[in-house]
């Protein structure tokens, strides 16, 4: 089908290498396709020995149909006749391979292969029902001189042929690039398109593709990348002075958006944008960019970029298919992108299992965190997730080139999970502290003001709104948090405990507005403004101290923990002395009936808020003793 996408929009030029290719694509398939029937053959016949799933040959030569891999441990006799899984579909793709190699021969010295090769195809063994015969079967994939003619000679002597062509069309080989024709001005362009090209080129790993070929046609530099294995998947450059336009082909849009994306920093300018269908009725979508270089040495490093960006290019909607169930739409062409401007890649991922490796490690690592049916990013929250799913891509493809174990990697990457599923508790740790700060700010704006001049009493009520509003959206917050993660529902419990403190301070502040209090009193009601500061300030310290407690707690962090919850209690206990005090003296000392009231409503705000100070460092302390250091 290359051959075709390059007749399709003009590269007739190209098509003999592209045809050369294909066939020796194929050679590589049918070689695979021969080795599983015949271990499958070997297996149904004693099934007690080992079996093989040849997974790393069927990737390597680029087929992606994982159940194949299952197809030899699968293979059972059926009296005469074996039974092997696919079997149908594994002889036809025999039979589209074979037809692949001979059709570049057939189009220059045909010497009665067509004969040949009908013949031979006639012969292909039957699969209905997945059975074959194991003797048609094997006399097909006979290769021994002296022995009747089979497909398996014919692959063989196509190969041969093929390999020679290619060295007949081929005048040389420049850093990998397949080159004929060239000027000596092409030479150093296309040295820097395959600069860029090798130095990617290692993020595929296993995977096929990236064959370059390079020609002189119509007074202009031509070069032609497969890519992939996808059959639509081209891109042809042409290079005349200094302008370098890109012809590129996909099945799929997205990855066309992905790689005009790829090339925007270099002001490519695409002219077209259509959707074309072959002969077959197979559509495809075509689109053409420019680059103007302002000199020589631009255009060679546009050239280099460019081929560096391809390996991207291979696999990529797998890659954004197997991300589904872990990012939203958005977050999983973000994380793509940023595997390709790092220089990372997706291939290490796919490589190491893909989906699967995620799920191994959440499996491993969230415990009861996750349901069946949970997205990760919905229980880690977005950027989590795609901060987690970036490292899962660097361990990969770090791991693989440096020749880690996958096992170590697989540990890596479950070690990586567990620790942002705690960071989870340790982020709803850091919201109880911003709110305990609010807390601070708003025990802090009354126990000034209670003696403060009348001047200020509007700012330090809008003040104090403020920051009874900000506690609240923490509130709300952490109610998002644990929806995600119902098992951190403690948080939400405690948060809401120890907001009925702002909405308190906040009641006492709008008291305090209501006119300026005078008298004995007052000291009593300073006293009860100070502790109420000062329990504020050990409930933050308590705060801290829990987030550096973990399951290996040491005795010093537990230690300065269960002191400043103590002290927390101790002064609730005083704050009640101070309001039963400041009660006595309002009623002895006040002025008239309005300065009593409000005595005795703003204390009972000020032992109101002590109390849900209290109430909420006991919640803490329970959940640390029990859940954070028991485990």
């Amino acid at each position: 089908m290359k051959t075709q996408i390059l007749a399709a929009i003009g590269e007739h030029g190209l098509q003999p290498a592209a045809s050369l290719n294909a066939g020796l694509a194929a050679n590589d398939r049918i070689k695979y396709a021969f080795s599983l029937l015949q271990m499958a053959l070997a297996h149904a016949e004693h099934p007690e020995q080992a079996t093989v799933t040849l997974k790393q040959e069927r990737i390597g030569c680029g087929i992606d149909d994982p159940d194949l891999d299952t197809v030899v441990a699968a293979s059972r006799m059926v009296g005469k006749s074996c039974r092997v899984p696919a079997a149908a579909r594994i002889v036809a793709r025999i039979a589209d391979d074979t037809r692949l190699m001979a059709a570049p021969v057939l189009a220059t010295k045909p010497d009665g292969l067509a004969a040949r090769l009908d013949a031979l195809l006639g012969t292909l063994p039957e699969a209905k029902d997945d059975l074959l015969d194991p003797v048609a079967t094997s006399a097909m994939m006979q290769a021994g001189h002296g022995r009747a003619d089979s497909l398996h000679r014919l692959v063989m002597d196509l190969h041969k042929q093929l390999n020679g062509m290619q060295a007949t069309l081929a005048e040389e080989t420049l850093d990998g690039a397949a080159a004929y024709n060239l000027a000596g001005t092409d030479r150093p362009l296309v040295a820097a398109f395959m600069a860029g090209l090798n130095r990617t080129a290692k993020l595929k790993f296993a995977h096929p593709g990236l064959a370059t070929t390079a020609t002189r046609a119509g007074g202009r530099l031509v070069i032609q990348n497969d890519i992939g294995t996808t059959d639509a998947h081209v891109i042809v450059i042409h290079v005349q002075d200094l302008t370098v336009s890109v012809t590129y082909t996909d099945v799929h849009a997205e990855r066309l958006a992905f790689f005009q994306e790829m090339l925007k920093p270099r002001r490519v300018t695409w002219e077209s944008q259509r959707t074309a269908v072959l002969t077959a009725g197979a559509p495809f979508f075509l689109a053409t960019g420019r680059f103007e270089a302002t000199d020589a040495e631009g255009c060679r490093a546009y050239l280099e970029f460019l081929g560096s960006r391809l390996v991207f290019l291979i696999d990529w909607n797998r890659a954004r298919k197997q991300l589904r169930q872990f990012l939203r739409g958005p977050d999983r062409l973000a994380l793509l992108a940023w595997a390709a401007e790092t220089d990372t890649g997706h291939r290490g991922f796919l490589e190491l299992g893909g989906a699967k490796l995620v799920n191994q490690a959440i499996e491993a690592a969230a415990g009861s965190s996750m349901h069946f049916g949970d997205r990760l990013c919905d229980v880690l929250g977005d950027a989590e997730t795609l901060a987690f799913l970036r490292f899962v891509f660097q361990a990969a493809t770090e791991g693989l080139l440096s020749g880690a174990s996958q096992a170590l990697i697989h540990d890596r990457i479950r070690v990586a999970l567990a620790a942002h599923f705690s960071n989870e508790e340790r982020q709803l740790l850091r919201i109880a502290a911003d709110h305990a700060g609010l807390i601070f700010e708003l025990a802090s704006l009354v126990r000034d003001g209670v003696q403060a001049e009348a001047d200020g009493v509007g700012k330090r009520a809008k003040r104090a709104r403020r920051f009874e509003h900000d506690a609240d959206q923490l509130v709300i917050e952490t109610r998002e948090a644990v929806r995600r993660r119902p098992d951190f529902g403690v948080f939400l419990t405690l948060l809401q405990a120890a907001d009925d403190a702002a909405d308190e301070l906040e009641d006492a502040a709008f008291l305090l507005d209501l006119g300026a209090l005078q008298g004995k009193p007052l000291e009593a009601l300073q006293t009860l403004a100070d502790l109420l500061a000062e329990a504020s300030q050990e409930w933050i310290k308590a705060l801290g101290h829990a987030t550096q407690i973990g399951l290996s707690a040491s005795r010093a962090e537990t230690e300065d923990f269960l002191t400043a919850i103590d002290r927390v209690s101790a002064l609730e206990h005083q704050a009640d002395d101070a309001e039963r005090a400041l009660a006595a003296s309002a009623v002895q000392h006040a002025k008239d009936f309005r300065q009593l009231h409000l005595f005795t409503a703003i204390g009972g705000k000020f032992e109101a808020a002590a109390d849900a100070l209290k109430h909420v460092s006991l919640m803490l302390r329970d959940h640390v003793l029990e859940d954070v250091i028991d485990g």
